[in-house]
This record gives structure tokens, C-alpha cells and sequence, in this order.
């Protein structure tokens, strides 16, 4: 039996307490195993050989030049203690502690990459490379866990329980006298997300891509950071559906804030209008194709951080970087393009016809600047698979992905995946990524004359053009409003404590009309 890698037993690895454990989980989900790391170390103080590295964070995700930090604190609210001395309590422990433990991850990240290691004994340093500081992209992220049930109490009325976003707060001192509200925890303003037990779970379920996940976290920075104005928000999952239901230029963001508004709130109960919808609904459904896109990617990790990834004439043999390069193309794709790249390549797999190979390439961009070229070829009788078969297959995927280029000279890189058709019973994968964004004159004639070889990519006779719009809401999507009685007279939304007050009086009517 093989002895395993220390980077495979790393993957298995999901945390330390169960709180981390489900965090782990959640994150693998997400953002794949390949950029995961829970409870990762420093060296520093670290006195001999046998002595412990300190951990810096509970779970760290690097991918490109975006680097995760999450701290996990899983901490129990005092609720037979008056709130006035269990919220500073609990506040201390769980998000003050965390905050300030990202900040020293951070520092100590950016100045010493190379001293992350995946044990205690920091013997096994961190397979990926921290992009430099200069470039480097931090997000901190602090999920705290302990204060839901606390928090419907105190706000009742069918409270969901999340913590309420109030940017005005800054620091311990002012956060200690506001119950279940979080601002900026650091004096210093460093932008820490603070997420509870509820809001991680739903934060991971719908934006579960990095690229997906990471423009919330940019995107909610900038909304929540505007200079001068002050911003509350009714729980994290109330943010997250307005960013959902609101699109301008095809991506996802946040309602625009007028030119001399200083003060914004946001109504209550957007995510259950949101979680409720057809909508939603259509979409879940046309993502379901998009998870065999994920698996993809999972499944050759596997192969990477065993040291059996078999490399291209165009990536080193013992380069595992550049073996993550090629996958980590396939995860930048938020969760729409993998829906629609699932779809093709799907289509693909489906195509035999014996002795001919089958290539469809989907492009990207507007204009496109990345290609996906996914290539099926059957296998004919006695032909020999490893010398012969793959060897051939790895020629034509090559010329197919620096062909393109001479079809659109905006294309700066080509990803190709090639396999055996879904009908030879068999499945092998063969990966290449091509950088396209300097190809001179000559090589793109050297390549038009191997693709012309092979009776590839001809335009005027087998090569189709067609544009394919997807809709990331199948259905058309229309935010339907908070109810009207959570709108004040003035045309402003209500605070909590209004909205609470209305609800009350409205039960009453209700009530009241039924006596009579």
C-alpha cells in the first residue's frame, strides 16, 4: 500500500473542535480541497526540533492572489446573566479575540510566507505559494458561534437571530454597549467580516465558489465603507439577498447609495423573499449540471497532491504548481460559467463516432480572452493506450488550444480538457493550459499548419460560431419588496425596533378584527 503524501494527509485533516470541523466542511464545499487548509502554523516561537509551532489561523485559503484567513470561536452566551455584562462577555472571547488574531495572522503572512506550515511541528510547509504582499488580495473573516439563540431572545418577534451590521461601531469600547451589533471590531478599521452560525452556513451555501464568494466579501467591503455614510443592516442574510437580487453589467452588487444620502438601512425579511422565490428555485435547478464541473476538479486534486498528476510536454514533471495553475483555471469559473462549461463539456463526453475526434470550445469574456477547449477521441481497435492512444489525443488537445488564438486574437489563455467518450466504458483525463497572450506571427503560422495537419478548426468547412446568453435566473427575476407597513411615513425604511413595534400593532388589528 502506497505510503501517503504529506499533502494527502493534510486534506484529510478537518480541524481540531467541532465548530472547525464544520467550518472545514463548509469551506471544501466551497472553494475545494485543493486551496483548503485548516489550522496552519508559524514557526515563530518555536524554541528546538521538538517544540510546537504557533497556530495562526483556524483556516486559511489561498487562491491566486486571494488569500482567506478564518478564525473559528465557538463561545457560550451567557443568557441567565443580565446582557449588559454577558454581551461584553461573549463579545470579548468570541469577536474581539478573533479580530485581533486575524490582524497578527496577517502581519506575520505578509512578512514571512514561506514560514506557514500544514503541522504543529512545522515540518510540512504550505504546498501553495502566498502570492507577495505587493499583490496580495487579504480577506478576514471571524465566524463566531454561540449568540444566536441570545440574539432571537433579545430581539424577539420572530427575530432570525443573525447579528445586526451597524458601521458607525468601531472598537471594543463601543461595541460592548451595543448588543448583537457589529462595526468594524479593530480600532484601527481593518475590515473584518463577522459572521455567526447561521450566516456562515448560508453565505457558503449560495456563493459556494471562491470567485463567487470572494466578490461578496470585496463588493460588501466597498458598499458597507463608503466615506461618510453610515449603513444598518438587519442581519448578514438580509445584505447577501439584496446582493443577490441586485445586477448591474452582469454581476452581482449592491444597491447604489445616492449622492448625499448619509444614513442607509435596509429593511428586514429580503432573505426570506429571496429563499422563497420561484426564482431562486429555477436556479438551484439549472446549477445542479454545474457540481459535475466541481467534481472535476476535485476528483484530479486528488492526483496532484499524490504526485501521480501526469504532466504535458508543457508542464514540468515536478512542478505541482503548475498543476494547480490548470485547475485552478476550471475555479475561477463562478457558479453560471460552470453551469454553462458543465453543459459542454457534458455534450461532449456524449459524442462518438469511431475514428473521429469531437472538440467543442467555449469562449469567455467580452470581448473573449479565455478559451475552453473540450476534446473527446475514441479509442480504434489495437491501438496502444499509452504510447499511441494518449499520446495522440495530448497532440490534438495541444493544437486545438493554440489554434484558437489565429479564430480570436483576444484570447490571453486556453484551458483543454480531453477524454474518451462516454460510450468506451473507460475515463482518462487529459488537462493543458496554454498562456496565449504573446504569441508572435510565427507560432500561430507553426500551429495553423499542425491544426491543418490533423483537419482541425477549418473555418470554412467544419468550424460553427454561435453565441449562447445564459441566464443566471432561468426565470425572469423581478426583487419583490419588503411589505409596506416596514416603510415609515417619511419613505424611509424602519429601524429593528420599529419594525418590531409594527408587527406588534399589526398582530393586535389582527386580533381585533377576528373578535369581531
Amino acid at each position: 500500500m502506497k505510503n501517503k503524501t504529506a499533502w494527502e494527509e493534510s486534506a484529510e485533516s478537518e480541524g481540531t473542535t467541532e465548530s472547525e470541523r464544520i467550518l472545514t466542511r463548509l469551506a471544501r464545499k466551497a472553494f475545494l480541497s485543493l486551496w483548503s487548509y485548516p489550522n496552519v502554523y508559524s514557526d515563530e516561537g518555536k524554541g528546538d526540533a521538538k517544540g510546537d509551532g504557533k497556530e495562526l489561523v483556524d483556516l486559511l485559503v489561498v487562491f491566486g492572489d486571494d488569500v482567506l484567513l478564518f478564525s473559528d470561536k465557538s463561545c457560550r452566551f451567557q443568557s441567565h446573566v443580565d446582557i449588559n455584562i454577558s454581551w461584553p462577555r461573549w463579545y470579548r472571547r468570541a469577536i474581539d479575540k478573533s479580530a485581533r488574531q486575524l490582524a497578527g495572522a496577517e502581519s506575520f503572512i505578509k512578512r514571512f510566507p514561506e514560514r506557514v506550515f500544514l503541522d504543529k511541528s512545522c515540518a510540512v510547509p504550505l504546498p501553495l505559494t502566498i502570492p507577495n504582499s505587493r499583490v496580495a488580495r487579504y480577506h478576514l473573516i471571524a465566524v463566531t458561534r454561540g449568540s444566536h439563540l441570545a440574539a432571537k431572545q433579545f430581539f424577539g418577534g420572530g427575530s432570525s437571530g443573525s447579528l445586526m451590521l451597524s458601521t458607525y461601531l468601531r472598537g471594543r469600547a463601543e461595541h460592548e454597549k451595543m448588543p448583537f451589533h457589529v462595526g468594524q471590531p479593530l480600532e484601527n478599521g481593518r475590515f473584518i467580516h463577522v459572521f455567526d452560525e447561521i450566516t456562515v452556513n448560508l453565505l457558503l451555501d449560495e456563493l459556494d465558489t471562491v470567485p463567487d464568494f470572494i466578490a461578496y466579501l470585496r463588493k460588501k467591503e466597498e458598499f458597507l465603507e463608503q466615506p461618510g455614510v453610515i449603513v444598518s443592516i438587519p442581519g448578514e442574510e438580509d445584505l447577501l439577498a439584496r446582493y443577490m437580487a441586485t445586477v448591474r453589467n452582469d454581476e452581482h452588487t449592491f444597491p447604489k447609495v445616492g449622492q448625499g444620502v448619509d444614513y442607509v438601512a435596509l429593511p428586514e425579511g429580503d432573505w426570506e423573499v429571496y429563499l422563497k422565490s420561484p426564482q431562486r428555485a429555477a436556479k438551484k435547478q439549472a446549477d445542479k449540471i454545474s457540481y459535475m464541473w466541481d467534481a472535476l476538479i476535485e476528483h484530479h486534486s486528488t492526483f496532484i497532491r499524490s504526485g501521480e498528476a501526469i504532466s504535458s510536454p508543457y508542464l514540468p514533471s515536478d512542478n505541482s504548481v503548475d498543476h494547480e495553475r490548470v485547475l485552478r483555471a476550471l475555479a475561477e469559473q463562478p457558479r453560471l460559467a460552470r453551469r454553462t462549461l458543465a453543459s459542454d463539456l457534458h455534450y461532449a463526453l456524449q459524442q462518438s463516432d469511431t475514428g473521429h475526434m469531437f472538440a467543442r470550445v467555449k469562449m469567455i469574456g467580452r470581448p473573449p480572452n479565455q478559451a475552453f477547449v473540450f476534446l473527446t477521441i475514441p479509442k480504434t481497435s489495437g491501438e496502444d493506450y499509452a504510447t499511441i492512444y494518449r499520446e495522440r489525443r495530448m497532440h490534438a488537445l495541444t493544437t486545438y488550444c493554440h489554434t484558437v488564438k489565429e479564430s480570436m486574437p483576444t484570447l490571453e489563455e486556453a484551458i483543454g480538457i480531453a477524454c474518451e467518450p462516454l460510450s468506451e466504458g473507460v475515463s482518462s483525463h487529459d488537462f493543458i493550459y496554454v498562456d496565449l497572450a504573446h504569441m508572435p506571427s510565427e507560432e500561430i503560422a507553426f500551429w495553423r499548419a499542425q491544426a491543418d495537419e490533423l483537419e482541425i478548426l477549418r473555418p470554412k468547412t467544419d468550424m460553427m460560431l454561435f453565441r449562447d446568453p445564459e441566464r443566471e435566473f432561468p426565470a425572469p427575476y423581478r426583487f419583490v419588496d419588503s411589505p409596506a407597513m416596514h416603510i415609515g411615513p417619511d419613505g424611509t425604511p424602519m429601524n429593528r425596533a420599529e419594525r418590531r413595534k409594527a408587527d406588534r400593532e399589526a398582530r393586535k388589528r389582527t386580533k381585533k378584527a377576528k373578535k369581531r
